[in-house]
């Protein structure tokens, strides 16, 4: 975690392009040596960062009341990873999703981490929804909103925070993003 906050420290004051692993190294404390021990690449800096969230939000979705439709717990499970805001002292939420979404091999990661996300959570998700978990409908259904949500993070980081006919807030957008899916599983179905 030490090499992912200097390194998202230092893509948002200088950018991706102009920070070298051995800026980010020297911010961190640490040698060259020791940054390739843990990291391949610069764009690797921030993979602990992305897993956490992912693993925050899979289980604040776990932890969600068995009676609530599946876009409730879906959208209550998100709001709360970002009312926890664990890497508050990292950087902001929407400086670290900035990075996320304009850097192409961070964000290849995060895509491959989501991905990953929806086949953990299809079984939860298929439970919830009354789904069989290995039937094509739980995977779309973890994949399409998986899908939904980081579209709505992705759209919240081109949104000009200043403008009032704006979305107030990123748990506005994943509520509207997940309304649209129409998120509708009759259990006795």
């Amino acid at each position: 975690m030490d090499i992912a906050k200097a390194a998202a420290k230092l893509f948002i004051a200088d950018g991706f392009d102009s920070t070298s692993v051995e800026d980010i190294a020297q911010r961190a404390g640490i040698s060259v040596r020791t940054f390739y021990r843990h990291c391949e690449a610069k764009e690797d800096t921030i993979t602990p960062v992305l897993t956490s969230g992912i693993r925050d939000f899979a289980g604040n979705l776990a932890g969600r009341p068995a009676d609530e439709s599946v876009a409730t717990a879906v959208h209550e499970a998100f709001v709360e990873c970002l009312r926890q805001d664990r890497y508050a002292g990292l950087v902001s939420t929407r400086d670290l999703f900035v990075i996320l979404t304009s850097v192409p091999g961070i964000r290849a990661r995060w895509m491959v981490a989501a991905h990953d996300l929806a086949d953990d959570m299809r079984a939860h998700l298929a439970e919830r929804a009354g789904l069989d978990p290995s039937g094509i409908e739980a995977r779309l259904l973890s994949h399409t909103l998986i899908g939904a949500l980081t579209v709505a993070l992705e759209y919240w980081v081109t949104c000009d925070p200043g403008d009032p006919a704006g979305p107030a807030d990123v748990a506005e957008l994943a509520a509207s993003a997940l309304s649209v899916l129409r998120l509708d599983f009759d259990r006795s179905a």
